[in-house]
């Protein structure tokens, strides 16, 4: 059963234990050795000196007639993320848009976590490629555990209706819907929210999972709605201009705080402890967030 818990319900079983079932999964007993070789990812590009654009070649008959985009990256930071009052890991992440408009996530992170007494560490690394309408291409991730063990990799390619996901021990094919859907996988995974919200109309997704065995857990639906123009402050006061947007389904409500095409953080507001959940961007708040 705690297979069935991979990184693709982060947004819904964070607060109700799912992220503890699926570290359990990946790192557990049941996991495969540390022999398996991970397959690999493109490095994140260096943030501190944008790319540089190849040189154009002559344009050809039908290049008129295609839309333009401006290239370059739209978000790359540093996530905090917060579980249970406990640091539960970090992320580096960049979201790079091409000439094609074609979008390119990359990240790579740490999760903290507890065998029995003793303090443990796992890194991991995530590609996502996405078509100009944010539909995805293609999905790489891979999970180094302490000491080798626990290794972990999975990899999907999406097609029109469906999709192919490879976990190393079996391929699922997965029904995709024709209207708009949000893939999730580690938590950078949020920063192409920016590109669906808006503020007129609230956006309705579906979330795809990339195991085909939740699909006994039913159809999972997003709405992504905006609230209006805030200020978060970092630990120090210091204001910083937001929107804020309700991320929710019928069962959970999460805070999104987005500038422009950024995401800040992502929420959800309770007192109690060992429901908490927070995500936020470390390198914008580096001494904590204030909502």
């Amino acid at each position: 059963m705690r297979k069935r818990y991979f990184v693709i319900g982060l947004i819904f079983s964070i607060i109700a234990g799912g992220l503890a079932g699926w570290l359990w999964w990946a790192l557990g007993p049941g996991a495969p050795s540390g022999t398996t070789a991970l397959p690999p990812v493109p490095p994140l590009p260096d943030t501190a000196t944008p790319p540089v654009a190849p040189p154009s070649e002559p344009p050809s008959e039908v290049s008129d007639e295609l839309p333009k985009f401006l290239s370059g990256i739209l978000d790359s930071g540093t996530l905090v993320i917060e579980a249970r009052g406990q640091l539960l890991g970090t992320e580096e992440y960049t979201l790079e848009r091409r000439e094609d408009g074609t979008l390119s996530l990359r990240s790579q992170g740490t999760l903290n976590f507890k065998i029995a007494v003793f303090s443990a560490q796992a890194t991991f690394v995530q590609a996502i490629e996405f078509t100009a309408q944010r539909r995805p291409i293609s999905y790489q991730f891979a999970l180094q555990g302490p000491a080798g063990i626990g290794n972990r990799a999975v990899s999907a390619r999406f097609g029109a209706n469906t999709a192919i996901v490879d976990d190393g021990q079996k391929k699922t094919e997965i029904a995709l819907p024709e209207e708009p859907f949000l893939l999730l996988g580690m938590f950078s995974s949020y920063a192409i929210l920016p590109l669906w919200a808006t503020r007129d109309t609230p956006q309705r997704l579906k979330v795809i999972s990339l195991r085909g065995d939740r699909r006994n857990q039913g159809e999972i639906v997003v709405l992504l709605e905006y609230v209006g123009p805030v200020q978060l402050r970092d630990a120090q006061g210091d204001p910083l201009d937001a929107e804020e947007y309700l991320l929710k389904d019928e069962r959970l409500t999460l805070k999104l705080y987005l500038s422009g095409d950024r995401l800040l953080a992502l929420y959800n507001d309770t007192t109690e402890r060992d429901r908490s959940f927070r995500l936020y961007r470390g390198d914008l708040f580096p001494q904590g967030l204030k909502p």
